[in-house]
């Protein structure tokens, strides 16, 4: 039996899809009763299989134990792709309950039942950064000593725990997308950005980041948990695009008017200033360092291992744009 947490979200959801091709006994954690609809809905609209009937529902929470023990009485392989995500300084205690000791709960379990394998869907912001050079791999190291936003800290500390689980005898692949395209689910990345733009968004970060498409995500995870592969990190980006470049094709695809003002690092360290002031009043503080320096470097993420150790294909980010970036009147 095949365990999926955040089978509601984005990469959960396109993985029960791909799942159910395959003849395995599937369980799909959730928490809300009406996101639970919204997937089966998606997983109804996206195929004609009468395996979607076939799924088993368990209700429960990465941090809740005793939730988490039901749901995985039969269970031998996990995926894990359930995650808070938020840059938000104060938002910094939920995501390290939801991302560091949630995994670490489910860990504990995979080690009591000692299941066969884990796969867990990362992030790139949980990856080394080396500050004398302009490139990413899966073997740049984690500086301690960098200031890292919130996000980074509670995946980078969930990794931890995998690997742990490895040391205990649970084999474990992890993969590190960039940014995840993809549709079907609401509040996705490509959403949010196509209505920013809808919205006349005036303002783009100065930096860079890397893209893939939940598709490609979900090929790799499956492609990693029937290989040998073990205990071994992957990072996922099917290319490097700028702030301004990516919001740019996204308004010219939808006939909109694209973002004109690049904003300076100098204007966003006075805007964490001032936050700093306003935090002495009791409003939240939600910027970082770390997040200024996200938004305004440019690193160059590589994400070739894959293709160089298998025979997997990226899909193509600007293709992908115009088939699901298009607006619909």
């Amino acid at each position: 039996m095949i365990l999926v947490t955040g089978a509601t979200g984005l990469v959960g959801s396109h993985l029960l899809l791909k799942l159910i091709e395959q003849d395995r006994v599937l369980v799909a954690l959730y928490r809300s009763e009406s996101k639970k609809n919204s997937t089966l809905y998606f997983l109804k609209e996206r195929t004609k299989s009468a395996k979607v009937a076939e799924i088993i529902w368990r209700k429960g929470d990465v941090c809740n134990q005793p939730s988490l023990a039901v749901a995985f009485e039969g269970i031998t392989h996990l995926y894990h792709c359930a995650a808070f995500i938020s840059f938000a300084h104060y938002k910094q205690e939920t995501l390290m309950e939801v991302n560091q000791q949630g995994t670490t709960n489910l860990v504990n379990l995979a080690i009591k039942h000692q299941l066969k394998k884990i796969a867990y869907i990362s992030s790139i912001a949980a990856l080394g950064s080396d500050t004398t050079s302009d490139s990413i791999d899966e073997s740049t190291p984690w500086n301690a000593d960098q200031d890292h936003t919130p996000y980074a800290y509670s995946k980078f500390g969930a990794e931890l725990e995998v690997w742990r689980a490895t040391q205990e005898g649970v084999p474990a692949v992890i993969v590190n997308p960039g940014v995840i395209l993809g549709t079907g689910v609401e509040g996705n990345p490509l959403e949010l950005l196509c209505n920013q733009i809808d919205n006349g968004l005036l303002f783009y970060p100065k930096g860079a980041t890397g893209y893939v498409t939940v598709e490609d995500v979900v090929q790799v995870l499956t492609e990693l948990m029937n290989s040998e592969t073990e205990n071994e990190r992957f990072i996922l980006v099917a290319e490097n695009w700028s702030y301004e470049q990516m919001l740019r094709r996204i308004a010219l695809i939808r006939k909109k008017r694209p973002p004109r003002i690049g904003l300076r690092k100098s204007w966003l360290q006075i805007a964490w200033g001032l936050e700093g002031i306003l935090s002495l009043f009791g409003k939240r503080r939600f910027m970082t360092q770390a997040l200024i320096s996200s938004l305004c470097d440019i690193k160059h993420i590589q994400g070739n291992r894959i293709i160089k150790e298998s025979s997997f294909k990226y899909s193509d980010i600007e293709t992908y744009l115009i088939d699901h970036a298009t607006k619909k009147d």
